[in-house]
């Protein structure tokens, strides 16, 4: 009466042979109670082959860490080091067990460049790249200027070393593809997705490149989508967000002394790029930051010359389009992921009211003079529309039928032609105006043959080709330092400086500031403001050095000077001749390389948020020590998700062409 499917092989006699199969047909009995399509679901997760991925791509983004911290300095934190590579490795191990052939070689290549650009991003600005931004790396001067040079050679090491886990899996995966890859390919997914809503921002150094890559997949797609969805807030027009906006004008707020002058006095404006008012020694010891670079010759020369440092100077974003339409024009920045603000002018879809025009038309001779070429982010287009005269850009240096090299030219060339023009146009009868942008602290930091050849203190061998981390941009700061010296040194022996306004800041506020880089906010929005006014007017007229301003003080502070503060018209600024405001203001900032949005209220309280505004943390600090005394509060945020949407939607608004 045994069923036959128990019965023991025919021909057999032997017990043993039978109980195993009966012990397996047992075991077969006990699958059955769990769904075949689970066990199908789960057995690509349990496999073993998967098992030993999981830790080869785990040991892989190790490696990744050590070039990342060779090339760039920069030492994240540990624990959330590991936490993101967790999370990378279980998402590249699936990658590397559902892909064979040609989807092998892409996988191959895409990691090496993407592993490439985000070492190079985190050298440069100190964050992994962001996806949306991707598009940028397709302009042809960007590629000449920044990809194109000897820290390209780190691409064909993370080539080989994408090669390198491809060729070691094929060692272990000896398997066919396993069934349950549908399972590999939703848990991955659902990794991503916890690993996206877990941090504010998806780029500061403890990230990880591969897990954060897909987890900014959703963002990046819903981000170019943000405008049309909120169509209602950008028209503001009268929906009860648009008066929640209007509750908290402050953070618009347009204030000016407007003083009578009746000698207007020239006005040089110097955009450094990239630097930070952290790398002035005396500010770095105030708000007790470690910064990369330390420019105490140029600080010193500063005060020497009559300058006044502002210790508490805030950069508005990053990206040189949209810090100079800030310092140019007096209203925000374009904090979208693609800056459209510079553009928008230029191809005349809308006008705004930037600060030289008003200059021009009241007799001024206006001139921007930059080291690059023009055609980049179409300042060339731009800049007569902003009011300027003169406008000329890198072929100045080479004529205009040779090609540019690189962004420019170095820093001692630029300053010694600039002084010569400035000597020409001193001479000529008529206040004037000038707008300089150098280009050498600029990545790849192209700094000339002479400086190249002269050593810093602490340099490693030259010989070879993965110098000290941040040895490129320090030697850049050095050799700006000593051209910008030795260039208001000369200004200041011709007697031009005698009755010109000099304010020296920075396009954006790049480098590498703190000590930590993970959790501390405005890492990158460290500005610099210092202001030396004509000899026949006084610092005393100027607020104190340790009032916070921002880059779109700047316009009104300009306006205000030379007796045209009644035409700053609606710039957002407060002019730094309004020594001591009635009410305090609001601030909006960002940090497109990070994806973070500011609300700053000069009281003491800061609101950091994620990209899209929802995830948000508040800080505290003292006014007067902004960036030394942040701390992290347990307290909600100031603002709605409602409120901090409408705020930055109509900081993107502008005033539309009129019809033809």
């Amino acid at each position: 009466n045994v069923p036959r499917h128990c019965q023991p092989p025919a021909g057999s006699d032997n017990l043993f042979v039978w109980r195993p199969a009966f012990h397996a047909n047992a075991d077969d009995l006990n699958r059955r109670s769990i769904p075949d399509h689970t066990m199908t679901f789960f057995s690509g997760l349990l496999a073993r082959h998967f098992r030993q991925t999981l830790v080869l791509a785990f040991c892989w983004l190790v490696v990744v860490r050590a070039s990342y911290v060779l090339q760039s300095g920069v030492v994240p934190d540990p624990l959330a080091m590991i936490a993101g590579d967790l999370a990378g490795a279980f998402v590249l191990a699936v990658l590397l067990c559902i892909t064979r052939g040609i989807s092998r070689v892409i996988l191959v290549v895409v990691l090496g460049c993407a592993t490439f650009v985000a070492g190079m991003h985190l050298t440069v600005h100190g964050t992994l790249f962001q996806l949306s931004l991707i598009g940028k790396g397709v302009d042809p001067t960007f590629v000449t200027g920044s990809l194109i040079n000897i820290h390209a050679l780190w691409l064909p090491v993370y080539l080989s070393l994408a090669w390198i886990l491809h060729w070691q899996h094929r060692r272990i995966d000896t398997e066919a593809l396993p069934a349950g890859r549908t399972g590999q390919v939703v848990v991955a997914v659902l990794v991503a997705a916890v690993y996206g809503v877990s941090f504010q921002s998806l780029t500061t150094p403890a990230n990880n490149v591969v897990a954060s890559f897909f987890a900014q997949i959703p963002g990046a797609i819903i981000g170019p989508l943000a405008p049309a969805l909120s169509k209602e807030d950008e028209e503001l027009n009268g929906s009860e967000k648009a008066l929640k906006t209007l509750q908290t004008a402050s953070f618009f707020r347009h204030q000016v002394a407007a003083p009578i002058v009746r000698d207007h006095p020239n006005v040089l404006l110097v955009m450094i790029e990239g630097m930070s008012g952290g790398y002035f020694p005396s500010l770095s010891r105030y708000h007790d930051l470690d910064p990369t670079v330390t420019l105490a010759s140029l600080e010193e020369n500063l005060r020497r010359h009559g300058f006044r440092i502002y210790r508490n100077s805030l950069s508005m974003e990053r990206q040189t389009d949209r810090g100079t339409f800030a310092i140019l024009c007096g209203e925000y920045p374009d904090f979208r992921r693609q800056s459209r603000k510079m553009v928008d002018v230029a191809e005349g879809r809308v006008v705004v009211d930037c600060m030289p025009k008003h200059l021009k038309e009241h007799g001024y001779h206006t001139a921007y003079w930059q080291a690059a070429p023009l055609d980049y982010m179409q300042k060339g287009e731009f800049m007569p529309q902003a009011g300027f005269i003169d406008v000329t850009g890198a072929t100045i240096f080479n004529g205009p039928e040779e090609e540019v090299e690189g962004w420019g030219p170095p820093d001692p060339i630029y300053f010694s032609n600039v002084a010569k023009r400035l000597r020409q146009l001193d001479e000529k009868p008529g206040p004037w105006m000038v707008t300089l942008l150098n280009v050498g602290t600029h990545h790849p930091f192209k700094i000339g043959k002479e400086p190249e050849q002269q050593p810093l203190d602490d340099e490693l061998s030259t010989e070879d080709i993965t110098p000290e981390p941040q040895e490129a941009r320090k030697k850049a700061m050095r050799t700006m330092e000593d051209a910008l010296n030795r260039f208001l040194d000369d200004l200041a022996s011709d007697g031009i400086l005698d009755d010109t306004l000099v304010i020296i800041t920075s396009d954006e506020s790049g480098g590498f500031i703190r000590k930590d880089h993970e959790s501390v906010p405005l890492n990158s929005n460290v500005g610099v403001l210092a202001i030396r006014p004509p000899d026949s007017d006084s610092l005393e007229d100027y607020a104190n050095r340790d009032q916070i301003v921002a880059q779109i003080d700047i316009p009104p502070t300009i306006l205000d000077a030379t007796g045209l503060g009644t035409e700053a018209g609606d710039m957002i600024g407060r002019s730094l001749m309004v020594k001591q405001p009635k009410q305090q203001r609001d601030l909006l900032l960002a940090d497109t390389y990070t994806g973070l949005k500011y609300f700053l209220r000069e009281s003491g309280q800061l609101l950091s948020c994620s990209e899209l505004m929802t995830d948000c943390t508040t800080w505290r600090f003292n006014p007067e020590r902004l960036f030394g005394t942040l701390e992290a509060t347990n307290a909600e945020p100031f603002l709605t998700f409602d409120e901090r949407t409408a705020l930055f939607n109509r900081a993107a608004l502008m005033k539309p062409a009129e019809d033809p």
